[in-house]
């Protein structure tokens, strides 16, 4: 190894431990805080399970927490998140949402954690992976599994996201996908920009793009959609797809249902409607 690529190599490791050590030292800080308050706090573990309680003891690499389980012994480099209980504000004590960057089917504005992933299966037949590379970047890709039909009938996607959040409500995001439809030689690639704004246990997004195949592009769509957590384990969801007609007119596929959420999985069940035409939507998600 070249001394170049030696130091190149030394200085992401030393800039990596810079940023584990200053995560460890906000989760330290975090619960000294909270016990010489006497308040509360929420862990969020890496493997998604989320606990609610008082302050026992604060070490060097680990903090006790006497929860309604029992005490733990939390070690900080397996904590993703803690932060101070708020008994005002119920979902402060919430696990996380395995699905909270995606609606039924399109992008949020909002980002996978890094190392974080999922994989969804929608009508049994399509399934997809999608997997946080940083908290900017993440990538997926699916398939269709129709039975009767060779692999080279099958559909297949690849696609890249990119995103930031502007301040503690606002959620931006861009998102290129790729599209092998069957066995049509001719794929088809979609850009979408999405923006969401997140308050409480509320998100609105609001997302816009194109579709280009065969030299030529398609009319933009606007999709429109939310989210509304009413309780740890459930929330309302709707996504509606407003896409251009003849005659400078616009038909909209509409879309209402729920979503049950786990501490590593969401169910989603609604209904798609486009004019007087009903069909259900069903998927499942769990995360890696």
């Amino acid at each position: 190894m070249s001394l170049k690529r030696l130091s190149l190599t030394y200085l992401l490791l030393l800039t990596l431990s810079f940023s584990v050590s200053a995560q460890i030292s906000q989760f330290k800080a975090t619960f000294i805080k909270a016990q010489q308050e006497n308040k509360q706090v929420t862990v969020i573990l890496t493997n998604g399970n989320t606990y609610v309680g008082s302050i026992i003891s604060v070490e060097e690499e680990s903090a006790g927490v006497e929860t309604k389980d029992g005490v733990f012994n939390f070690r900080y480099d397996r904590i993703k998140n803690v932060k101070i209980y708020n008994p005002d504000d119920k979902s402060s004590g919430w696990r996380d949402n395995p699905s909270k960057n995606k609606l039924f089917i399109t992008q949020t504005g909002k980002m996978l954690d890094k190392g974080s992933g999922y994989y969804q299966n929608t009508f049994i037949f399509f399934s997809n992976f999608s997997y946080g590379i940083t908290n900017g970047i993440s990538v997926d890709a699916g398939f269709s599994m129709f039975p009767g039909l060779g692999i080279e009938n099958q559909m297949f996607t690849a696609g890249a996201k990119i995103g930031t959040s502007l301040n503690s409500t606002l959620y931006v995001s861009g998102n290129i996908k790729y599209y092998r439809v069957f066995d049509i030689d001719e794929g088809i690639t979609s850009l979408f920009g999405s923006i969401t704004y997140s308050k409480s246990q509320l998100d609105l997004t609001a997302s816009t793009g194109v579709g280009f195949a065969d030299n030529s592009s398609s009319n933009a769509l606007l999709i429109l959609g939310g989210q509304y957590r009413i309780s740890e384990r459930f929330a309302f969801l709707s996504e509606n797809i407003i896409f251009p007609s003849g005659d400078a007119g616009s038909d909209a596929l509409l879309s209402f249902g729920g979503r049950i959420i786990g501490s590593k999985s969401a169910f989603d069940l609604g209904f798609f409607g486009i004019e007087e035409i009903l069909f259900p939507f069903v998927s499942y998600t769990i995360k890696f």
